[in-house]
């Protein structure tokens, strides 16, 4: 069924919403229940993923309003109207839509989902594509239990619960470094494409990881790492220009986007008005100044959100997350000493580079705490990935 008329009626609330939802709901919890009757899952892999694939109608609606994350509706709208319309080419007929929505709302489109009527719906879609990465990569493993638990991360299931392009984007990270540590190249090279239309910076940092990888195999030893890294530090002095170009134009955009004037209206014409002096302030004038910056502003990053900027109920939830998720990180790093493997230096560098040019951009905690998480999950789960492939590791923990 398709919602023709979503732009005027969204169904939240109501009977026919819930209606709507649990149908989809009872397709991806006939699936798991398959699945789990071919022994392809456990119980515990089965009740957890019953529970998640019930989130979504947790959230929108029950514990939140919708708005809170209004992005949803554009994604929604824009999958209804191609799910409606006869046209041979709806997105266009639909008037200019971004790249990235199109992309997302194309993949979401062809979930086999019997409702595409409300917010949520788009949710479920994106749980379904988070249980077919969880099958794909609790295969290089023997424990299931124990990948089942990095799959629990409440970050993870809250924004898999949305109607967003960020789970997309961390599911296409996790294909991509996971290849990549398989030595599967070009199959690793197909999941940037994709990353470049839905987000940029992630492209951008993944790509470093590839060249880093491929053609100066800095994963080899550490002689291979220090030449990479020395080589990315004279390109970067030589290209200051236009990396202080790029890094200014974001950093003043987030910081006019979250900006409040002396009345109290948040605009871009607000900004314009008032935020010269603020501009000038932000502005980088070297990449000793831009690394300065993103030095101070890394742990608050990695740590946020402070007490004293808790504004909602999932905060202080989120504060502790990230201490967890940190702890878990430094705990696989110092399982059988991957930290001192070459793959994990890489891999561990190519992040504090990514989590360093977000604090320098970063302005508006809730969503840069999204940006976070975004950026981060892929490389825990890399991480988790190294830590059992690692020839010091045990050998029962991984499939060969």
């Amino acid at each position: 069924m398709v919602n023709e008329y979503f732009a005027l009626y969204t169904y939240g609330g109501t009977l026919e919403y819930y209606l709507f939802e649990l149908a989809n709901f009872s397709v991806l919890a006939f699936f798991a229940v398959f699945l789990y009757k071919l022994n392809y899952i456990n119980s515990n892999s089965l009740l957890a993923w019953l529970a998640i694939f019930f989130a979504p109608l947790v959230f929108n609606y029950f514990l939140f309003s919708p708005f809170l994350f209004g992005d949803q509706f554009r994604y929604a709208a824009e999958v209804m109207y191609q799910k409606s319309s006869s046209s041979l080419d709806p997105i266009s007929a639909s008037g200019f839509v971004e790249p990235a929505i199109q992309l997302t709302t194309k993949i979401l489109g062809v979930t086999p989902l019997p409702n595409y009527m409300t917010v949520t719906s788009l949710a479920f879609a994106n749980m379904f594509f988070l249980f077919v990465i969880f099958l794909w990569f609790k295969r290089f493993f023997s424990n299931e239990n124990e990948v089942l638990l990095y799959f629990l991360i409440p970050s993870l299931i809250l924004y898999s619960s949305l109607s967003l392009r960020d789970p997309l984007i961390i599911m296409l990270s996790i294909l991509f470094l996971i290849n990549l540590l398989r030595d599967r190249y070009v199959f690793a090279a197909v999941f940037l494409y994709p990353l470049f239309v839905l987000k940029i910076q992630i492209f951008a940092f993944l790509s470093l990881y590839f060249i880093a990888r491929l053609f100066f195999r800095a994963h080899k030893n550490y002689g291979l790492f220090i030449f990479f890294a020395s080589g990315m530090i004279i390109g970067g002095f030589i290209m200051e220009e236009q990396i202080l170009a790029v890094l200014n134009l974001y950093r003043l955009a987030f910081a006019a986007e979250n900006f409040v004037a002396y009345d109290g209206t948040i605009s871009y014409q607000a900004w314009a008005l008032y935020g010269g002096d603020l501009a000038e302030a932000l502005e980088l004038s070297s990449l000793l100044d831009a690394a300065f910056n993103a030095i101070l502003k890394l742990p608050i990053f990695f740590i946020m959100p402070l007490p004293w900027n808790w504004s909602n109920i999932f905060y202080p939830f989120q504060a502790l997350e990230s201490w967890v998720l940190i702890f878990i990180y430094v705990r696989l790093a110092m399982k059988q000493n991957l930290y001192k493997n070459s793959e994990f230096i890489l891999l561990t560098f190519i992040l504090l580079i990514g989590s360093s040019i977000y604090a320098l951009l970063m302005e508006n905690e809730g969503t840069f705490l999204r940006y976070r998480f975004t950026l981060f999950y892929p490389y825990l789960l890399a991480a988790f990935y190294l830590s059992s492939a690692s020839p010091s590791a045990s050998h029962k923990s991984l499939k060969k």
